[in-house]
């Protein structure tokens, strides 16, 4: 058990809940998080957005679980397990990070670390959001760090990227953005690797519940992704 060290609403949706300890997350994992006992009888999987003197999660309120976990106060206690699933690369020189909705939490981590790795590495950050939310401004302060930021609110985010110049995309969001994305980083000959948002029970591969398909097989969105390569998902 650790405790909530802050739960605070960015707007009708979503919300920023911190924890205590730091558990070595990469860019890209996830964690199963639990504030309850019996019911809901599942974890929730939760991207990781950010790593400091705890860990920091944007979440999307979706039903009952997340509503629970929004509920939470300071000092309150639940359970987080992980970290779970494989990560992004951070030794880059050039990339360009998509998100869109709740699947722009992974991207700010993935960001700075590869700024740590490398502070000349050119990392643009693409948000696809609703008009109403205010996501984007838990990104803002990633421009210290060099990233270019650019936001896309309503229609396609697709519609903003020059898929001739992004060589290597990380995307994650909506199931059709990151179709399309895989099929027009395909169409220039670029590479996209996605990350996959499905409902998960266990979170270590035991049960089988989030079975993907991929073109080598059956493939465990939490053991063997939740990353994998766009054109291995979507052909």
């Amino acid at each position: 058990m650790i405790r909530v060290i802050k739960n605070v609403d960015i707007d009708d949706r979503y919300f920023f809940l911190k924890t205590e300890g730091a558990l070595g997350a990469k860019a890209g994992q996830f964690y199963m998080l639990r504030a309850w006992e019996n019911y809901p009888t599942l974890s929730r999987p939760i991207s990781i957005y950010n790593v400091s003197d705890g860990l920091e999660f944007l979440i999307e309120e979706r039903g009952e679980g997340t509503n629970l976990l929004r509920r939470l106060k300071e000092g309150d206690e639940l359970k987080v397990y992980g970290p779970y699933g494989n990560s992004f690369d951070i030794d880059v020189k050039k990339v360009a990070l998509v998100g869109g909705g709740v699947g722009t939490a992974p991207m700010y981590l993935t960001a700075k670390r590869i700024k740590e790795k490398n502070k000349n590495a050119e990392v643009k950050l693409y948000l696809g959001l609703d008009e109403t939310t205010r996501l984007d401004e838990m990104f803002y302060d990633l421009k210290d760090l060099g990233v270019e930021i650019f936001v896309k609110r309503g229609g396609f985010i697709t519609d903003i990227i020059d898929f001739k110049e992004e060589k290597l995309i990380y995307a994650c969001g909506p199931e059709a953005m990151l179709e399309n994305i895989t099929k027009l980083s395909l169409k220039e000959g670029s590479i996209c690797y996605v990350s996959l948002d499905t409902k998960m029970a266990c979170g270590v591969g035991a049960c089988l519940g989030c079975t993907c398909k991929t073109k080598n097989g059956n493939k465990r969105t939490c053991k063997e992704g939740p990353i994998f390569l766009g054109s291995d998902i979507y052909e």
